[in-house]
């Protein structure tokens, strides 16, 4: 079974626009670079709220998933977003 991964984000103030860019170019990489462990990345942006972002991700497996953690393009997305995410709700799910 794949595993999947739903990232529930609260954006700062003012920050949603630039947050979103960089995370479709995160999630661009992660397809890129990930050698096929990476499934599939979506950037969901809500209609309903200004700042809030949902991240979809699905990973071969749990050790796919662990490497994109443990990647240096994750290491670089962290500190590109760092001070923008304000709140985040993770479910990691079997799919």
């Amino acid at each position: 079974m794949a595993t999947g991964l739903v990232v529930l984000l609260e954006i700062a103030a003012g920050q949603r626009d630039a947050f979103v860019g960089l995370a479709q170019a995160h999630a661009e990489r992660s397809m890129r670079l990930e050698d096929g462990g990476c499934l599939s990345f979506e950037v969901f942006v809500p209609a309903e709220d200004t700042n809030q972002v949902i991240l979809v991700e699905k990973y071969v497996d749990d050790a796919t998933l662990q490497a994109h953690w443990d990647s240096a393009h994750m290491a670089a997305y962290v500190a590109q977003t760092s001070g923008m995410i304000v709140g985040r709700t993770r479910f990691r799910c079997t799919v």
